[in-house]
């Protein structure tokens, strides 16, 4: 672990290991273990088909897992920022393989009928999760479809991010039900033991593509749209850009 040597001026070596000891720990329980609650919380929630929990999740487990690599193994600082690609950016200057994931579909899958998997790299996953797991999506003011392979690429990088970092199981994390845990395994081919009995894929894939109240409000369905639009900025907060894309209609040359 990289600390910076103002902190430990003057400290004995003896003092200096008991320090970067707890340092780590601290480390450990601050960003591994509450990533791990987000983790299995997001795994949880997708085989619950909840989206909006399955996105939230996913991003502030991402997050605390780059953070906890970059203290551990990169410059030993973070600074407070919830920008995915930035965090990436950090831990490449040192490690850039803890994010050289595979992006490709998992073997045999394209054979039982899985198609149109993505062409995505890992800084586009991560830019996907950034977006999708802000605080418009929790309150339900953008439409979503998570897929099957944001699954499978969230555990990959999970796997990658914390694989070989600490010891502890990743159900060694506290605070978390049986219930939660117990869809740790379940299609996660980075984890799940090679000879785990994992159940089908068929169904999995999530949709949630419905047009919003907020965005039909915005589009003029209940009448006097540009009311609504006054109201969410002055009310919710809403940003006039965010008005204008919510409240934008579909047209063919938008297809």
């Amino acid at each position: 672990m990289k600390i910076d040597s103002s902190v430990l001026n003057g400290l004995p070596h003896a003092q200096r290991e008991r320090f970067e000891m707890y340092a780590t720990e601290i480390v450990c329980e601050s960003f591994i273990f509450t990533a791990d609650r987000d983790y299995l919380t997001a795994r949880f929630a997708y085989f619950q088909k909840q989206p909006h929990l399955f996105l939230w999740s996913a991003a502030q487990a991402i997050e605390k897992y780059l953070k906890a690599n970059i203290l551990l193994l990169g410059s030993g600082s973070v600074k407070r920022t919830h920008d995915h690609t930035k965090l990436a950016f950090a831990l490449r200057v040192s490690h850039a393989e803890r994010l050289d994931i595979d992006m490709t579909i998992p073997d045999g899958w394209s054979e039982q009928g899985v198609a149109l998997w993505p062409k995505l790299t890992v800084d586009g996953f991560l830019e996907r999760i950034a977006i999708l797991g802000l605080p418009d999506v929790r309150y339900d003011q953008v439409q979503l479809d998570v897929q099957l392979q944001d699954l499978v690429f969230l555990d990959r990088l999970a796997f990658s991010l914390r694989d070989r970092l600490i010891a502890e199981s990743v159900l060694d994390c506290r605070l978390v039900s049986e219930q939660i845990k117990s869809r740790f395994l379940d299609l996660n081919y980075s984890f799940a033991p090679t000879d785990y009995a994992h159940p089908s894929w068929v169904g999995l894939r999530l949709f949630h593509t419905s047009v919003t109240t907020l965005e039909a409000a915005l589009k003029g369905c209940y009448g006097r749209s540009d009311l609504y639009g006054v109201w969410a900025e002055k009310s919710m907060g809403l940003k006039p850009l965010d008005i204008e894309r919510l409240s934008r209609r579909v047209t063919a040359a938008d297809d």
